[in-house]
């Protein structure tokens, strides 16, 4: 028996019968057999399992073998575990893309389930279709005791664990290797992506491990800066011309909020897949991206690269480029395509990036985009089409190496200059190709659409995936939370805007927004720059808990005072308490209001909110003249306030240019 142990975490493997075990301190919490299969009767062997610590668990590397004379096709590999989580219990359930489902839910729940339209778009195709899968990763929380498990390298197979799970507890777990036919001849050996699990600490802290090993093992890109800016996409839509670009051009300039990017989104081209050409009010792409440099901004520009609709002279010129459906016999035509879901009255299909025609093709529009329009900053939308399961030129490739291949040949074209956003994109197989990445479901106008997914459009949808992969933020990338819409016009609250803005502004991602700037009002505009400049980054508190964790503490920019932010995302109004004493700081200290840009009396401040509102705080010390505070922004912490002085109970300082005197109450 081999035997490693890590903390509380002890990982224990027996040879002979292919069984493994994971445990804490208080005995075995998952128990399982390893198993491999094929395509056929013949199937891959178990040839060596090692154990190993990495990031503070315990690392299962296992390779697999054909020991036969004829070459065999494996199915996929897994480790099929029992579990002690009962009744109690809580599951961590990762999605499969962008806007995928993403949170804690208790056992038994389920997040409502795709619409068939959707599917293609939303789930991972190859895994069961009973709506209990997690991506790459999972958790399990019961009590004192929690698993954190996930696979450590993400670019070549679409990694999951298939959770049985009901109102009774955990039943079973399967972490999942699909291997997708590949072939192994006589004697050739595969390793496999290795699981990494962890026992020993809280849910938060083990999926933030787990993410540092994999951003390491993956080269993940992350900037130093989260951009800032402008996108056309949620007042325009698709109903968009060159006159409405240069219209909120001439508006932001006139305005002078600090952002650094205007970014044209779909509407532009007149059809998905043909990028290059120009739909009604749109003729010179390189003037208008000339204009958004010469105002001072980064020009962006929204494309779905693998995406190509029925309609599209693309589709017509090559029906061969596509991934298409399984067939018994070769054809002499070009076969199927595989459903890439529905959008705008047309059906869709995903390119085949392993074709060398598509890759050429790819490389070409990214260069007219990039070096003959002149964009630099590139939103690619929809990219799960290029990891659609099927049939592909490269039949020995997986459908995440020829994702990634598709990107590669983008990044390639774009050149190191160019900053990528991705959207739509399979998470795990994305890492260290994108500078940041859509982590939810696009904002929308208006809170929710009762009825629908909670992978569809909607604030209350995009808000719970920010929350729940707040973690990834600096680890794979900077996480990109979707626009902020604060236009009076919407079907959003008050409260509701504010709320997102303070969640942007604590969590620390890409900043952008996306109304007509004619139609902001003074206190719209007032709360986007409020929300300028971001924190790096925030952590999360309640991950294990609650489908929509409540309260975010961060550092804030310029001197990185702690600041909390706290929600209610109830549909009722509701009652939060904040206690200045539970955040660490000794000696004199003020409690400053984010959002009223005001000094609070007294250490602990309970607060009324609004359904779906939000409160902001920060724990300021005096003793050292610290910053208190910048009334201008939401965290209250910038370069642009002065010191503060502490004299005989009271509170010198100079916000915005005005000398202030604040009373101190620290009791």
């Amino acid at each position: 028996m081999r035997e490693h142990s890590v903390g509380a975490t002890t990982v224990t493997y027996e040879p002979d019968r292919q069984e493994l075990a994971v445990a804490d301190d208080t005995g075995d919490l998952l128990t399982g057999i390893l198993q491999a299969s094929g395509t056929a009767d013949d199937h891959p062997q178990v040839v060596d399992v090692s154990l190993s610590d990495e990031a503070g668990g315990v690392t299962v590397a296992c390779t697999v073998a054909n020991t036969g004379n004829e070459s065999i096709c494996g199915d996929e590999v897994a480790l099929s575990f029992e579990t002690a989580f009962g009744s109690d219990a809580r599951v961590y359930r990762h999605g499969y893309q962008s806007w995928s489902s993403t949170g804690t839910v208790p056992v038994g729940e389920r997040f409502p389930e795709e619409d068939p339209d959707n599917a293609p778009m939303m789930n991972d195709l190859v895994a069961p279709e009973d709506n209990r899968v997690s991506s790459y990763l999972a958790g399990f929380v019961e009590d004192d005791r929690v698993v954190t498990a996930g696979f450590l390298e993400h670019d070549r197979y679409c990694t999951r664990f298939d959770i049985d799970d009901d109102n009774g507890g955990i039943e079973t777990v399967r972490a999942v290797c699909p291997l997708e036919e590949t072939r192994l001849a006589p004697g050739e050996r595969l390793t496999l992506p290795p699981l990494w699990v962890d026992a020993d600490r809280e849910l938060r802290a083990g999926l933030a491990a787990l993410a540092d090993e994999v951003g390491d093992r993956m080269d993940a890109q992350v900037p130093e800066n989260a951009p800032t800016g402008w996108c056309s996409w949620y007042h325009y839509f698709t109903d968009l011309t060159e006159a409405d670009v240069r219209e909120n051009l001439a508006e932001l300039r006139d305005w002078g909020i600090p952002v650094d990017v205007v970014q044209i989104d779909d509407g532009y081209m007149k059809a998905f897949g043909d990028w290059r050409s120009f739909a009604d009010g749109f003729e010179d792409m390189s003037a208008v991206a000339d204009d958004i440099a010469t105002a001072g901004y980064r020009p962006g520009l929204w494309l779905a690269p693998f995406y190509v609709e029925e309609g599209a002279d693309l589709y017509a010129d090559h029906p061969e480029w596509f991934v298409t459906e399984p067939t018994e016999a070769p054809s002499d035509g070009p076969g199927t395509p595989v459903d890439g879901g529905f959008r705008a009255g047309s059906e869709l299909y995903g390119l085949d990036t392993t074709h060398p025609e598509v890759l050429k093709w790819l490389r070409e529009t990214v260069s007219t985009v990039v070096d003959e329009w002149g964009f630099t900053y590139l939103k690619l939308d929809f990219l799960f089409a290029a990891a659609l399961p099927g049939e592909r030129y490269d039949a020995e490739a997986t459908r995440i190496e020829a994702y990634r291949r598709g990107v590669e040949a983008i990044t390639e074209a774009a050149g190191d200059d160019v900053f990528l956003l991705g959207c739509g994109a399979p998470m795990a197989p994305s890492v260290g190709l994108f500078d940041a990445m859509r982590i939810g479901p696009d904002t929308d106008p208006t809170w929710e659409t009762p009825g629908e997914s909670g992978s569809q459009p909607g604030l209350k949808n995009a808000v719970r995936n920010t929350l729940n992969r707040n973690f990834l933020h600096r680890r794979w990338w900077l996480n990109d939370p979707d626009c902020q819409l604060v236009r009076d016009t919407s079907d959003l609250t008050a409260s509701e805007r504010e709320a997102f803005a303070v969640l942007v502004a604590v969590s620390g991602g890409v900043n952008m927004f996306s109304d007509r700037l004619a139609e902001i009002d003074t206190a719209g505009r007032r709360l986007l720059q409020r929300s300028i400049p971001p924190a790096s980054g925030g952590e999360v508190v309640g991950l294990d808990g609650e489908r929509f964790p409540s309260r975010i503490v961060c550092d804030r920019p310029g001197d990185g005072a702690t600041t909390v932010a706290l929600f209610n995302w109830q549909n009722k109004r509701s009652t939060v308490r904040f206690d200045a004493h539970e955040y660490g700081q000794e000696g004199d200290r003020v409690i400053w209001d984010g959002l009223s840009g005001e000094v609070v009396d007294g250490q602990v401040v309970e607060r009324e909110l609004a359904p779906h509102g939000a409160a902001v705080f920060a724990v300021v010390s005096t003793d050292t003249g610290d910053l208190l505070g910048d009334a201008a922004t939401l965290t209250g912490g910038s370069d642009r306030a002065s010191k503060a002085t502490l004299r005989d109970g009271t509170i010198d300082a100079t916000v915005g240019g005005e000398a202030l005197t604040f009373a101190l109450n620290s009791e």
